[in-house]
């Protein structure tokens, strides 16, 4: 391919080794330019790899934090829909409580009402009973513990 540019004389390849003219005491060692910048690119190229590695490391790091954090994420999200769950259905036996209770009071029957007053004692007590630890804290520290 003919080189047009102003820089090289015509006849001389400027990719040719030259021998510098002087006053050297050994052969003189000439440097080929493609090959040197070729050399600096590979070697370039290198570092930029090196560092895109150093980057993919840090990136699969973070996504691993990421995907722990996620997990506990969802473990936390698990505890609080499972006591939720317990506290309707806790809210829900004690609604029944309360309308039995107004039922029972509606009646004519004072020993029937005392009786059906008693069994719905005994039935609440249980339901409170049957409260998990750590819903039950949750629970007195919201006031209930007044009652």
């Amino acid at each position: 391919m003919p080189d047009t540019t102003s820089e090289t004389t015509p006849g001389i390849n400027p990719a040719a080794p030259r021998q510098c003219e002087g006053a050297a005491a050994g052969p003189a060692k000439i440097i080929d330019f493609r090959r040197y910048r070729l050399a600096r690119l590979i070697n370039d190229a290198s570092v930029q790899q090196g560092e895109l590695a150093r980057m993919m490391r840090a990136s699969a790091n973070e996504r691993t934090q990421l995907a722990e954090a996620l997990q506990g994420a969802q473990r936390h999200l698990a505890t609080i829909a499972d006591s939720y769950t317990h506290l309707l259905t806790r809210l829900a036996r004690e609604k029944d409580f309360r309308t039995a209770c107004q039922e029972a009071a509606e009646l004519d029957d004072l020993d029937e009402m005392i009786r059906r007053r008693d069994a719905l004692a005994s039935e609440l007590a249980d339901i409170r009973r049957t409260a998990r630890p750590g819903l039950r804290i949750a629970l007195i520290a919201g006031g209930e513990a007044q009652s």
